[in-house]
């Protein structure tokens, strides 16, 4: 369940961002030292250059937005088949990310958007719902909003 908690896929993004760049600028590099040493300083060599960074661009920006959908429609599955919460019980997939989030809010990690402000204080709600007392109507209202395909569509997430 960690995997799709918000903290985790920001970390996996994070850190996949980085090593892709790493390799994008090591190809570019390569071909345009590699067009160089064949080729020497000519238009040609520019040519081949300006090709091997539009190229790295394009590629670049293609995997990095595929890897974005990827990394969190296990989120979005969970979020579509787990929620909304019925008879004000939550079960323990639920619990568990619910929970994960809102550590991740309380570490003071949160992305931009804060979904957890319906709440006075998400403290208290987070201490409810790991001592399993019931929570109230409007408790349940808000997670169901906030744990919905519209919401995750809203996040960008």
């Amino acid at each position: 369940m960690k995997e799709e908690s918000l903290h985790t896929i920001s970390i996996k993004r994070r850190n996949f961002k980085f090593k892709l760049t790493v390799q994008t600028v090591f190809l570019c590099l390569i071909t345009i030292i590699a067009s160089l040493i064949l080729n020497g300083l000519t238009l040609k060599t520019g040519i081949i250059s300006g090709s091997a960074f539009v190229v790295c661009l394009a590629a670049f920006m293609a995997v990095n937005s595929l890897h974005k959908k990827m990394v969190t429609a296990k989120r979005r599955q969970i979020i579509e088949t787990g929620f909304p919460i019925k008879d004000n019980v939550l079960t323990s997939v639920q619990q568990e990310l619910i929970l994960l989030d809102i550590d991740y809010l309380l570490s003071g990690s949160w992305p931009n958007k804060n979904p957890f402000s319906a709440f006075s204080d998400i403290a208290a709600v987070k201490s409810k719902i790991e001592d399993g007392e019931t929570l109230t109507n409007t408790e349940i209202d808000s997670f169901n909003a906030i744990y919905s395909a519209e919401s995750i569509k809203r996040l960008g997430n």
